[in-house]
């Protein structure tokens, strides 16, 4: 920026290092500010690795050459101070991250499907077998019923499918359910909307590196791709938006050197879902912030006007909810928070929103201390445990 001094402050600290220990153990998101005579130029976000320091320190250091390169700074001109903090320091912070993961290793946790009618202020909770979780649910009504669409997963792989089952309201939960796409990659969002009275699904598949479009060939549970809407992209929780013009809009978290899967918005457009190619609508991401970039269910359009929502993953991966009302699209997008969901009831995180009819759904991840969960939780977080305490080292002798 030609030969301009520009300063970096790293979780409000100067000292890279001590910015990022500072946000694994105590902030809600590390946040990056760069300034110039004071002026701020760019101000972006990421989450911290709750287990790990040398991670979070490799992230943080990918993200700032990702904004570097966009803004057109060179090494040369960035001021932030590099040097390794003092011992007593990182024992501090060393003491504190020990603390909180032996606390966090004795929560097992699940994700499970939630639901209430529009006008009641409780959710009511679907809970599954503590052998796998169920997440990301979409609702569709129609032939005066609700269908639910969700991705399940077994803690034994990890492995995402998609499943439709109805919703049996009297007696909270659900009912009729079958898988009704696995494949070899993980699968999750199941995105159902319909268009010219066909459903269709944009499931995340982050892991083939397309966005892919799927036909309903018999509802709710027959379905087989149509066509692919972008190829050669690897991105999470892609959400269609049709404009008053017929225009089609996908929103996407693209995930990338310096960006994960969380802390960036990006926006395609389409003269035509079907026919015409989805394009950038903007060379650069129209969010870098982790407390609200990804998405997290439907656009809601209500009284003339379109609100977006998005998920918080700075403090945790889906730890609450957002709703953005959508300002502009075109030309400069705006959008401006109007509304929050946290987690209830005893959760822990809040991460999906969907609606039809009278009926609202999402998901929680809530406390689960059955013997299963706690061994399977426990032996997990030992595991992770190891593998900080393993980074520590290889940073030590960096």
């Amino acid at each position: 920026m030609g030969g301009q001094n520009i300063k970096l402050t790293i979780a409000g600290k100067d000292n890279l290092e001590s910015g990022v220990h500072k946000a694994v153990i105590f902030d809600d998101a590390l946040e990056l500010v760069f300034s110039q005579n004071n002026d701020v130029i760019k101000t972006v976000s990421l989450a911290p690795d709750r287990a790990s320091f040398y991670r979070t320190l490799e992230a943080t250091k990918a993200k700032i050459k990702l904004v570097s390169n966009r803004l057109k700074i060179d090494d040369a001109e960035l001021n932030y101070d590099v040097q390794s903090i003092s011992t007593p320091q990182k024992l501090f912070y060393k003491c504190c991250l020990f603390v909180k993961l032996i606390f966090t290793m004795l929560i097992p946790v699940q994700w499970v499907i939630v639901f209430k009618h529009r006008e009641d202020k409780k959710w009511r909770k679907i809970i599954p077998h503590s052998s796998v979780f169920q997440a990301d649910p979409f609702v569709v009504f129609k032939d005066d019923k609700y269908f639910i669409f969700y991705e399940e997963l077994k803690f034994e792989d990890y492995h995402g499918y998609l499943r439709a089952a109805e919703l049996d309201i009297e007696n909270g939960k659900l009912i009729n359910d079958q898988i009704i796409l696995k494949l070899e990659k993980h699968l999750s969002f199941p995105n159902v909307f319909e268009e010219n009275d066909t459903f269709y699904m944009i499931p995340e598949c982050a892991d083939s590196n397309r966005i892919d479009l799927f036909e309903c060939i018999d509802f709710p549970y027959n379905w087989q791709k149509k066509q692919t809407l972008i190829d050669n992209i690897n991105a999470v929780d892609t959400t269609p938006l049709k404009s008053e013009d017929g225009n089609w809009y996908l929103f996407t978290s693209e995930i990338k050197d310096g960006a994960a899967c969380d802390d960036e918005l990006s926006i395609y457009k389409s003269a035509d879902l079907f026919k015409q190619p989805f394009v950038k609508l903007y060379d650069e991401p129209v969010l870098s912030d982790v407390t609200n970039a990804r998405m997290a269910g439907h656009f809601i359009k209500q009284n003339n006007e379109i609100i977006r929502v998005s998920q918080n993953c700075g403090k945790r991966y889906g730890h609450q909810l957002n709703f953005n009302r959508v300002l502009k699209i075109e030309g400069g997008y705006k959008e401006e928070l109007i509304n929050t969901i946290k987690p209830t009831q005893g959760a822990l995180g809040f991460h999906t929103y969907n609606q039809a009819n009278d009926i609202i759904v999402g998901d929680m991840e809530i406390p689960r201390f059955d013997f299963y969960s706690l061994k399977r939780f426990v032996g997990g977080n030992i595991r992770r445990f190891f593998e900080s305490v393993k980074d520590t080292v290889i940073r030590t002798k960096d």
